[in-house]
């Protein structure tokens, strides 16, 4: 504060500014400040009000934590107030804090995880609800949603009434391979499981990867005598509860180089995490040292601060996916960010434009969310005017709207051109058709001459071939390698090819489900679609909820995708699942397998599942009481849960490799 501001008039303001700011963060899942700027924030405002108590503010957020309570839901008063953590970001705040609780202390050192905070309230060893934090005294029960998540016990072995803390996220892997499924309509995995977890439908709360991290409980009856944290946490393990890895209980003098180590580790993470919590582990003298009307003075937690930069805005466009989606981006001055040369970074939508101010010639701070995907953090000076994102899409000018309940606004024209061409890419890349030669450059060119406008007329592209050798950069060689990759995509099955053509909410996981429950064809699919009880049917599927079943049986009457899958037949591909060539070795022989995480052997992982039903083993998609074996790696989620749930065999990559040099089964080439 200048020595000149009026006291008054600052505490109005900082008040003002983070009850905004808890508003967007709890509330909208936005965050257009970093937690060190908040801090800073929240800092001033509480000196302020002990220097001037006269000016505080009745309902000033130092007072209160941030709520995130919503109309929809019943309310519950919780037994124990749910207090926010102070955070440190420096050894030096670390050391102060220590210096009141004790170096010689046990204290309790684990991951702070990036999600939604969640509360399971136990009365004689049931599940009775599941309550967000809301205001910290007053939170929504989501009972109902919390239960779809499997790792969660509903009864315990013990008949004790007991409140447990933990943390709802997504695993990065789980979170791209649902978004992708979506058409990357979600931002990040903490934004979509707070999100989740407030859905009003919980069948559709069901198909979304959500986790959860348990790291404290609170005793009303039963198991009398617990002394310490660390055996509140052997009690939630015996008690099935999943624990985030690398907990541990060091002693305060050695926190400072346990921290080190923690951070070396925070890259390879497989969820996102933005730092550390410790907590004294003698609960007797967390009774002792109490707590703030906003936290505990026994814990803290360690924030790792995210790497920012500063730049300028020198241009913001966008650009209409293949689902209708704008996406705004900024194109910034060159700035070195975390070992990459940064040109543009994300605004992801409008809202977030109005919220930091951004526009042409605005100063900025930029970031690598989840140390991947550039982002645009804060506004340091404004440019000339907040930039607005045109009313109309400007491709075909059809009015951009809201879809459902997503922040984005969405070009609805199917045949929109900009979603035609994105749609032609997505169909041609990697992850779908795998068509070699032909890259986002090369499409382009051919949308913009007119000689592809939709999937099919790839397949007829050889009668511009001579035109295409007239272009620069197009050679006999280049111009082979297009036609041979456009041939060899008819050997694809109906496994790449449904999921590739870009239908609504039919991606390859869908398409896998479909495969796995019979449905491993296009024209069984529509013979479905003709019965009775076509919706029942594909509702009863584990895996797919309503929303998709909707999109579906739409798809299978549109008379658009019918006649683009008669046309494609056509042409020569398949809508079809190839029948899986059978080995004379079978040692998979009645076995079911699933697969979670990552591999390095095995890249993409359906690799090792080829091998497995080659040999004999079938494959499944999620895992039940059916599934006899789960091949697991780096980043495994819900499914290595609940295979450990369920006693399913776990086989690691390690554990696959030695089983295939057992048999004499070769690694793929």
């Amino acid at each position: 504060m200048a020595k000149t501001e009026d006291p008054k008039k600052r505490i109005s303001f900082l008040t003002k500014e983070i009850n905004k700011h808890n508003e967007l963060y709890y509330k909208q899942n936005t965050q257009i400040i970093s937690d060190k700027e908040y801090d800073g924030l929240f800092a001033e405002l509480k000196s302020l009000e002990v220097k001037y108590a006269e000016f505080a503010h009745a309902k000033s957020p130092t007072k209160f934590v941030g709520s995130d309570l919503s109309t929809q839901f019943t309310k519950f008063k919780h037994k124990v107030p749910v207090l926010s953590l102070e955070n440190t970001y420096n050894e030096t705040e670390l050391s102060e804090w220590l210096e009141k609780t004790g170096f010689e202390e046990n204290y309790s050192l684990e991951w702070k995880i990036d999600g939604a905070s969640m509360l399971l309230y136990y009365e004689g060893g049931e599940l009775k609800n599941a309550v967000t934090r809301g205001t910290g005294g007053i939170g929504d029960i989501v009972t109902e949603n919390v239960k779809t998540i499997k790792s969660i016990p509903h009864k315990l072995s013990h008949n004790i009434s007991i409140t447990v803390r933990g943390e709802i996220f997504m695993n990065f892997a789980e979170f791209d391979e649902f978004n992708e499924e979506y058409g990357g309509k979600f931002a990040n995995p903490r934004n979509l499981a707070a999100g989740s977890i407030k859905h009003k439908d919980p069948a559709e709360v069901a198909k979304r990867p959500l986790r959860i991290y348990v790291y404290d409980a609170y005793l009303v009856s039963g198991k009398k005598g617990i002394k310490t944290h660390k055996e509140i946490i052997d009690l939630l393990k015996k008690e099935k509860f999943p624990i985030a890895p690398d907990s541990k209980i060091v002693k305060g003098k050695d926190l400072i180089s346990e921290i080190k180590k923690f951070r070396t580790k925070k890259e390879s993470m497989p969820f996102p995490v933005d730092g550390l919590v410790i907590k004294l582990d003698s609960l007797e003298r967390r009774d002792s040292l109490g707590e703030t009307s906003h936290s505990p003075r026994w814990a803290r937690a360690f924030k790792f601060d995210a790497l920012l930069k500063e730049t300028t805005i020198v241009e913001i466009d966008y650009a209409i996916g293949r689902t209708g989606k704008i996406t705004p981006r900024a194109k910034v001055t060159p700035t070195l960010l975390a070992g990459t040369t940064v040109t543009y970074a994300t605004l992801h939508n409008q809202d977030y434009i109005d919220q930091l101010g951004a526009g042409l010639g605005a100063k900025v701070l930029i970031s690598k969310r989840g140390e991947i995907i550039p982002a645009v953090e804060k506004v340091v000076s404004p440019g000339k005017s907040v930039f607005k994102l045109p009313e109309k899409c400007p491709a075909c000018k059809t009015k951009l709207t809201k879809v459902d309940d997503s922040v984005d606004y969405f070009c609805t024209n199917r045949n929109c051109p900009e979603r035609k061409k994105n749609n032609l890419i997505f169909f041609c890349s990697k992850k779908q058709m795998n068509i070699e030669g032909l890259g986002e450059r090369q499409i382009e060119i051919f949308f913009e001459k007119g000689w592809v406008k939709d999937i099919p007329d790839l397949y007829n592209l050889y009668k511009k071939k001579d035109d295409i050798l007239l272009l620069d950069g197009f050679g006999e060689k280049s111009v082979k390698i297009i036609f041979d990759g456009i041939e060899k995509s008819k050997e694809k099955d109906f496994k790449f090819t449904l999921p590739s053509i870009g239908l609504n909410e039919v991606g390859p996981k869908v398409t896998e489900i479909l495969i796995e429950n019979g449905f491993d064809s296009w024209d069984k699919l529509i013979q479905l679609s003709k019965s009775k009880n076509a919706e029942e049917t594909l509702n009863e599927i584990h895996g797919i909820g309503p929303r998709t079943v909707g999109a579906l049986l739409f798809h299978l009457k549109d008379k658009e995708t019918l006649n683009l899958i008669q046309t494609l037949t056509k042409l020569g591909l398949k809508f079809t699942a190839n029948e899986v060539q059978k080995s004379d070795i079978q040692p998979f022989l009645n076995q079911s397998w699933c697969v979670t995480g990552s591999f390095e052997h095995f890249q993409p992982r359906d690799l090792a599942m080829e091998i497995i039903t080659k040999h004999g083993g079938k494959k499944v998609t999620s895992v039940s009481s059916k599934t006899t074996h789960l091949l697991y790696g780096p980043g495994a989620g819900n499914k290595l849960d609940k295979a450990t749930e369920l006693g399913v065999q776990l086989i690691s990559e390690d554990d696959f490799l030695k089983i295939l040099k057992k048999e004499g089964i070769p690694l793929p080439q």
